[in-house]
């Protein structure tokens, strides 16, 4: 006999929002509940978002339409007894926890608490939202550093918090032909031939510590000689206010801008670079790390909030805002084959503990305990 599954209405983020990290959570979730959950029937949500061009568009989908959507949608998908779940996918939009229950969400990370760059009337709003994450049933995060941060600023006990850590797509993100990558990347792959390059992945917001990583490469460069180029994978650095720095530091012809680009570019232009750094200070969990490892492309990190917890053994840790010590590792992951050897070793055992796969069936086991109470 058939198992009466509750049906899980999906709530994304708004496309508008173009958070890149979110919306491949979002996929590589869905993707995963087709092969290993194939009888939960998973509705997504997400509203119309004609008015997100207009001033206050995207406000006003957000807060107003998108909970009276949820109310309708959970109204219209009643069923007599089993009531259908809301899975929040992301914390900024917690007050939709309040149209529905039950509910869960996802929280992703913490910054505006921890590393906030928003301010004013912008920043009260997004912790209003997040704080309504305390009315879901249960909330997941995506590391045990993040689940202990929840707790604190939410004043929520242990059991409301489930850590449900993201996985790594090893179909996309793993060894590839390095005549593959080239023919993708010539510039990049010819580039590589003579010189030492470094990977950064991600956006160029403060907590990121790009600076930290700019200082390092111009050290490398004018101290240790070594013909050391950054391959920047995200948004223009230039484009982001870090022109002059560049300037100022003489690193100008050493900065590669490849812009923001598919995941499967991305695992190729790992094949032809020689280390990543992701100096970040704050990170909720921090995707790139485990990219990086997935293509046995050994990683250089900050120690700093989980940084340790994603990246095991496979990577190195430097003081978050110390370019040297950043530099002198980064050095040493580039030229010394054998640290470079254990650590790709090591980062390839470490990305076994992190699969979507583990990540669903934890959302899965929550879910069921939800109903049975329903």
């Amino acid at each position: 006999m058939a198992v009466n599954h509750p049906i899980i209405l999906l709530a994304p983020v708004l496309r508008a929002e173009k958070w890149t990290s979110i919306d491949l959570h979002k996929a590589n979730t869905l993707e995963q509940y087709a092969r290993s959950a194939p009888d939960w029937r998973v509705v997504d949500i997400a509203p119309e978002e004609g008015l997100a061009s207009l001033p206050f568009g995207k406000r006003i989908i957000r807060d107003f339409l998108y909970p009276w959507r949820a109310r309708r949608m959970g109204a219209q998908y009643n069923q007599s007894g089993t009531r259908p779940i809301l899975h929040v996918i992301d914390h900024s939009y917690g007050h939709l926890c309040a149209a529905w229950q039950p509910s869960v969400v996802t929280c992703h990370d913490l910054n505006h608490f921890t590393a906030p760059t928003l301010t004013g009337p912008a920043l009260h709003a997004w912790r209003l939202r997040v704080s309504m994450m305390k009315r879901a049933e249960r909330i997941f995060t995506v590391s045990e550093t993040l689940a202990r941060e929840v707790r604190h600023h939410l004043d929520l006990p242990d059991e409301k918090v489930v850590v449900a850590y993201n996985g790594i797509d090893t179909e996309v993100f793993r060894p590839l032909p390095r005549e593959l990558a080239a023919a993708r990347f010539p510039e990049l792959a010819a580039l590589a031939e003579g010189n030492l390059l470094v990977l950064n992945i991600g956006n160029n917001i403060e907590r990121k510590n790009l600076p930290t990583l700019l200082k390092a490469v111009a050290h490398l460069r004018k101290e240790r000689g070594l013909p050391v180029q950054l391959v920047k994978v995200g948004p223009n650095l230039r484009g982001d206010g870090f022109g002059p720095m560049i300037d100022e530091l003489g690193i100008s012809e050493a900065i590669i801008d490849l812009g923001v680009i598919p995941p499967a570019d991305v695992a190729l232009v790992c094949q032809l670079c020689h280390a990543l750094s992701f100096p970040s200070t704050y990170e909720g969990f921090g995707r790139p790390t485990l990219e990086a490892q997935a293509c046995r492309l050994p990683a250089v990190l900050a120690d700093a909030s989980c940084m340790k917890e994603v990246g095991g053994a496979g990577a190195l840790y430097h003081e978050p805002k110390n370019p040297v010590q950043l530099s002198q590792f980064l050095e040493k992951v580039m030229t010394d084959a054998p640290v470079r050897e254990r650590l790709c070793d090591e980062g390839e055992k470490n990305i076994q503990g992190f699969t979507w796969e583990a990540h669903v069936k934890k959302l899965v086991s929550v879910y069921e305990e939800i109903a049975a109470k329903a």
